[in-house]
């Protein structure tokens, strides 16, 4: 217990020194006539806070430098010559303002000191934005040469649908340079392999998969397997029975393969619906039926059977308000037609309450 209260004591001291030291490293004033700072800095670039000194009064009666941060530096360094530079410093309630004098030198031309690594590109393909290798050195009157970092440069030009020599602008202060770059055109389109669905039946969408396209560009490029989406697919349309010639396009460059659209010959009922049996004003259920679908293609002894989804079966025949046994309802698919039978009686009259 007694250890207890000495740890107890001791943190309340600790405490107390802490909080003391706090207030005695409150700034109260600064020094404003004794402001050091560079006497010129470069047109576009920041001021190194660290070439900023500023003496300041803390609350304990000491004077110590005081540290400067970056956005506590305000001047306009887009205008050449003489700038007033606005340093503010200290907490939110301790805001101390000092000020000094420098000159901005202008800009006077850029280099291009290295190029990108990579000046030559696939038509569609955008650059690195870093624009890995890319240097570019500024000349500043009486300050020489320096190297900018490329986010603070304007880089335009660079049109990735337009192949052939392009010259790319590097902006900064309204000053100028370029580099060239090469975007090449793809020379050719081939279909590595065709979707693995190319035989369908009449009223069947495009299904792509398996499909494998592969860009050929040449020149030291290396071909690419590009992503093949429908909107690049035309010639495909499911409601022609026959042969279709599809086009894949892609760059300005395009392939073919071809799919059969198999035509609707018949039709068979091979299951009728569950409910067969109906009283006045009921709707018709098809829950349960199956209908097969004969398709033949363009070759007549290339035949397929397949069951046909419930959605694309529409009826005729079935009349709700009309009683009688053994009514015919009549399946119609693209014209092919099956029937199946039904009973529809009056309702039962319903017990008094």
């Amino acid at each position: 217990m007694k250890n207890l209260k000495s740890l107890a004591f001791s943190i309340a001291v600790l405490l107390i020194a802490v909080l003391t030291g706090c207030k005695s490293m409150q700034l109260v004033d600064i020094d404003r006539e004794n402001v050091l700072g560079p006497a010129r800095v470069r047109q576009g670039q920041q001021i190194d806070p660290r070439e900023i000194t500023i003496n300041g009064l803390y609350k304990d009666g000491s004077w110590k430098v005081v540290e400067v941060r970056q956005n506590q530096i305000t001047f306009n360094s887009h205008t050449p010559g003489p700038q007033l530079v606005r340093v503010r410093v200290g907490g939110l309630s301790t805001n101390q303002e000092a000020t000094f004098m420098t000159e901005v030198m202008a800009l006077r031309s850029l280099t291009v000191a290295s190029p990108p690594r990579v000046t030559l590109f696939k038509e569609g393909q955008e650059p690195d934005p870093a624009w890995p290798g890319l240097e570019i050195r500024g000349e500043w009157d009486q300050m020489g040469s320096h190297k900018i970092e490329l986010n603070y440069l304007e880089i335009t030009g660079h049109m990735k649908d337009q192949p052939g020599r392009q010259v790319v602008r590097v902006t900064y202060e309204g000053i100028q340079t370029t580099f060239d770059i090469d975007v090449r055109g793809m020379a050719s389109l081939n279909i590595l392999q065709p979707p693995t669905k190319v035989d369908y039946f009449q009223g069947d969408t495009l299904d792509l998969t398996g499909l494998t396209v592969r860009g050929v560009w040449g020149d030291g490029i290396p071909d690419e397997t590009l992503t093949i989406v429908r909107s690049d697919v035309t010639g495909y349309n499911g409601n022609d029975v026959g042969v279709q010639r599809l086009t894949v396009s892609k760059n300005g460059r395009s392939a073919n393969f071809d799919v059969e659209v198999m035509g609707l010959s018949s039709i068979v009922l091979e299951k009728p619906p569950t409910k067969t049996d109906y009283y006045v004003g009921e709707a018709l259920d098809l829950t349960g039926i199956e209908v097969t679908g004969n398709y033949t293609g363009a070759d007549p002894t290339k035949r397929r059977s397949v069951l046909i989804p419930i959605e694309q079966l529409s009826t005729s025949g079935f009349e709700s308000n009309r009683t009688g046994r053994a009514q015919r309802v009549t399946v119609i698919v693209r014209g092919q037609t099956a029937n199946f039978f039904i009973n529809i009686t009056e309702a039962p009259p319903q017990a008094p309450q």
